[in-house]
């Protein structure tokens, strides 16, 4: 299964919005199977952006998510600002081997030279 930037985006603001992070959320998304979406569960926490829990069992595949970490509200938080979600789109339309450390990094220099009206050296 290969990994999928916007899916990671939409679960990852899925559960930044949630009300009770206390409890488990299996994130539904639309257009997009339960394995597949389990999955990218799964690589978030890996990554540790997530707090996520392993409920495999009996042969069937299954994450749930339960907060953000402290790195995965970083990301959230520059991946729901439509504007740079707009050019990290055109970023990895541009390079898809772009890694997500290296998108959040452009996203980062792109946040900080918006508000600051100059551009940065070197993005």
């Amino acid at each position: 299964m290969t990994r999928d930037i916007a899916l990671l985006r939409d679960i990852l603001l899925q559960v930044r919005e949630r009300p009770e992070p206390l409890r488990s959320l299996d994130p539904r998304i639309e257009g997009r199977d339960e394995l597949t979406v389990s999955y990218h569960v799964m690589l978030l926490h890996q990554a540790g952006l997530i707090e996520g829990d392993d409920r495999s069992a009996l042969g069937i595949f299954r994450w749930t998510a339960r907060t953000l970490t402290w790195a995965g509200h970083e990301l959230a938080d520059l991946m729901a600002d439509a504007g740079l979600w707009h050019r990290a789109q055109a970023a990895l339309a541009a390079n898809p081997a772009l890694n997500v450390e290296a998108l959040q990094r452009l996203m980062t220099a792109w946040a900080v030279e918006a508000s600051a009206g100059q551009p940065v050296a070197g993005v």
